[in-house]
């Protein structure tokens, strides 16, 4: 069986004005941008210079673009519109896509997108999905009209962007990719002068093996630096032992739990953790209340647990009358 070529499909999200158009078409204009699809929300949000054809497929208009990009707009559903996409023609020369930008609007949240993508129809594109999340160094890291978006999009993301980094003092740069940090300490963080370098970091691929790794080291790094002299008053980062050794069942029901009992205030989780009747550590992650397959880590490290929620406006005696007598007891980072 022939295998599909992997698509990487990036959410891109942030908040209104935060750069995420302006990375994004930098990022079209590049010479690495020709194996791309983009899906934007609605008709005109980004103007591309240099599209050469208007094309149809179906009801999904599309627009190919000079170096062979082809850019769509989200009318109809979601899903619909990835696979019109991927099964559009090439311009003759040219690959497969190997790469799908969908740019949100400032208000959306990425966890009922992602929801929405995991349908039976694209199980079987090799798709791999990754959340970006544009930061905006002038505004900061969450602003209060829109908190509870921001704080989503930012939590989700696997990797956080510095925008706007040169109208604000170098000087600044480091705080600034600490604030980032202290919100999501999963998340890579792009903070570069370069703008070019940005952009290519911006829109690489992370495939999940290094992804996790990466998440796994900035959560190292995050607990060395002590994240609480940075710490938002409004979004919690915990981290989560096992009071005994783990059966699946009993795992699964407490992450029931926790998300029935935060709801939409549950952000993020990331586990990697030994359970007692799976030979190889478990990795388990979700977006909101929306959570992935669990996957068998078999190069995982067998003696090292990892755990974190990431919640807005949940306190810690909240927490600890969920279950009392839980699997997982949880402690605030920092």
């Amino acid at each position: 069986m022939v295998l599909p070529t992997p698509v990487d499909l990036i959410i891109l999200s942030g908040f209104l004005g935060s750069g995420k158009t302006s990375l994004l078409l930098d990022f079209l204009r590049s010479d690495e941008a020709g194996d791309t699809g983009v899906i934007v929300n609605e008709v005109g949000e980004i103007g591309v210079d240099g599209a050469i054809v208007a094309d149809g497929a179906e009801d999904v208009p599309m627009t190919l673009l000079a170096n062979g990009c082809v850019c769509c707009s989200l009318r109809s559903g979601l899903v619909h519109t990835v696979n019109a996409l991927l099964d559009a023609p090439r311009p003759p020369g040219r690959g497969p896509l190997t790469r799908i930008v969908l740019e949100t609007s400032g208000l959306s949240r990425p966890g009922p997108i992602i929801a929405s993508l995991a349908d039976p129809e694209l199980a079987g594109r090799g798709l791999r999905l990754s959340v970006v999340a544009t930061y905006d160094c002038q505004a900061g890291a969450l602003r209060d009209e829109q908190f509870e978006e921001a704080a989503a999009q930012f939590a989700a993301a696997q990797r956080i962007v510095l925008t706007k980094a040169d109208l604000v003092p170098a000087a600044s740069l480091p705080t600034h990719r600490a604030r980032a940090q202290a919100v999501n300490p999963l998340a890579q963080i792009v903070a570069e002068p370069d703008r070019g370098q940005v952009v290519r970091q911006a829109f690489a691929a992370l495939p999940g093996a290094q992804a996790t790794d990466l998440a796994l080291q900035a959560l190292r790094s995050a607990g060395r630096a002590g994240t609480a002299a940075l710490r938002h008053p409004r979004i919690r980062v915990w981290t989560g032992t096992a009071r005994q050794p783990l059966a699946w069942a009993d795992f699964s029901t407490w992450l029931d739990d926790l998300a029935g009992f935060c709801g939409d205030r549950l952000l993020r989780v990331k586990a990697l953790l030994r359970i007692s009747d799976c030979a190889e550590p478990v990795l388990v992650q979700s977006v909101g209340t929306t959570f992935g397959m669990p996957r068998r880590m078999v190069s995982a490290p067998a003696d090292h647990d990892v755990l974190v929620v990431i919640t807005r406006d949940v306190g810690a005696d909240e927490l600890a009358a969920m279950a009392p007598r839980g699997p997982v007891s949880l402690r605030e980072l920092g």
